[in-house]
């Protein structure tokens, strides 16, 4: 069965704003999630794996028991797939599923379609992006909203092959679905809901007539959506109509919205961190795009994208058996999965309050751990690295003054903080 095209109601029940928290809950946990590593040492320390019984709540912290829990998949289960039904009916998608046939079968899907040989294309197109919007801003920018969510944005039309008339409201809509899908598994998903559903019918819409326009094309180009029809007109097995739709909708989900909170987290602690902002700036200056990207990523490090990935215990197991951390997570239990207190954890991390950009690869979790290590971050470290290269390379570059010149956020998504420089 093909794809509908035809007209979708309108969208005018989306608004962004909608995802906004108020309140002194709201402002408690932001504040701890802003500088989380006082307390999570002291739970590495005194309690490692934070069991909270009555309400079926854990917290893992060492970078052992983490791994562990993170490469025990058929116990430890994501919990996004059934949200991820509720917004788009039909097919699964990978980062919504346990290890299996199909599961299998569509990450090979995506590892097809999505090359490694794109990584030059991606961060070519990402620079040219970014340096126009770079010299083009007289000096002062609202650097998250119109640079590092915007060149994500423009390349979901020029590399996902995805019409996007309103780069601004798309990226929106894709965040909207984002903190849905992948914020606390909950039974009670309150307002972020119906904000979702709005965001997700003006994704599908376009989605849907990107296939479309691909399957109509005389002169088929290089585009994602693209590569998917042909690998369908080719056999590959399962990729229906419904199937394609599912991985670009995935795939555009797990790309601008966790990109701008990378981003934008980064350059929080580069406009915080001085002896974080000037090797990166010395680095993009001598165009060491190794050396910049190491530098990015470890800033990351220090305020990544969240405190870690949520599961749900499938079965009774106990994490750390046989030592004296040995704790029984019983069947139900969600979980925090904390990777940004492992990156932490001087048992198993060499000077982990450290600014190193030539820290081993084998200490970072940034782009998680085990089956659902991401896909796409060859890719996302590509476009990063290019986005930040321009405006790294200005003199001068520091927050604007007042409130401007300050993170704000929707809900904990970045989304405004303008920065100046001499133009």
């Amino acid at each position: 069965m093909n794809v509908s095209t035809s007209a979708r109601p309108p969208y005018s029940s989306f608004n962004i704003e909608d995802l906004q928290s108020r309140g002194l809950a709201t402002a408690i946990i932001k504040r701890l999630l802003d500088e989380p590593q006082w307390w999570m040492s002291l739970l590495r320390r005194f309690w490692p794996i934070a069991r909270v019984p009555f309400i079926r709540w854990a917290m893992v912290t060492r970078f052992e028991h983490v791994q562990e829990v993170l490469t025990r998949e058929e116990v430890f289960q994501v919990p996004f797939g059934p949200r991820m039904m509720e917004l788009i009916p039909g097919p699964n998608f990978v980062l919504a599923m346990q290890d299996g046939d199909e599961y299998q079968r569509q990450r090979g899907h995506i590892m097809q379609a999505f090359s490694l040989d794109d990584i030059r294309p991606i961060a070519r197109r990402s620079a040219e992006l970014a340096e126009h919007i770079v010299s083009g801003c007289g000096g002062r920018i609202d650097a998250i909203e119109d640079l590092l969510t915007r060149v994500p944005t423009l390349l979901c039309r020029d590399y996902y092959g995805i019409d996007i008339r309103d780069p601004k409201l798309f990226a929106q809509w894709t965040i909207a679905v984002s903190a849905y899908l992948f914020g606390p598994p909950s039974d009670t998903p309150g307002h972020k809901l119906a904000t979702a559903r709005a965001a997700a019918d003006g994704m599908r819409a376009l989605i849907d007539q990107a296939i479309a326009d691909a399957k109509r094309a005389a002169d088929r180009s290089t585009t994602i959506v693209a590569r998917l029809v042909r690998m369908q007109e080719q056999g590959a097995g399962g990729l229906s109509d419904e199937m394609i739709r599912a991985e670009l909708f995935g795939m555009v989900t797990g790309f601008v919205p966790t990109n701008t909170i990378a981003s934008g987290n980064v350059l929080e602690m580069l406009l915080r961190r001085r002896e974080f902002m000037l090797p990166a700036q010395a680095a993009a200056r001598d165009d060491d795009d190794g050396l910049l990207w190491r530098c990015l990523s470890e800033t990351m490090r220090f305020k990544p994208i969240n405190p870690g990935p949520f599961r749900k215990c499938a079965k009774d197991y106990t994490i750390a058996e046989g030592s004296p951390d040995a704790t029984r997570i019983r069947a139900g239990t969600r979980l925090l999965v904390s990777t940004q207190s492992a990156m932490f954890d001087e048992r198993s991390v060499v000077e982990p309050k450290k600014f190193r950009p030539d820290r081993p690869k084998h200490e970072s979790m940034l782009f998680g751990y085990g089956l659902h290590w991401c896909i796409g971050a060859f890719l996302a470290a590509a476009q990063i690295t290019q986005t930040f290269k321009p405006l790294l390379k200005k003199r001068g570059l520091g927050r604007a003054r007042g409130r401007d010149g300050h993170m704000q956020t929707i809900g904990l998504m970045p989304a405004h903080l303008t920065v100046e420089f001499v133009p």
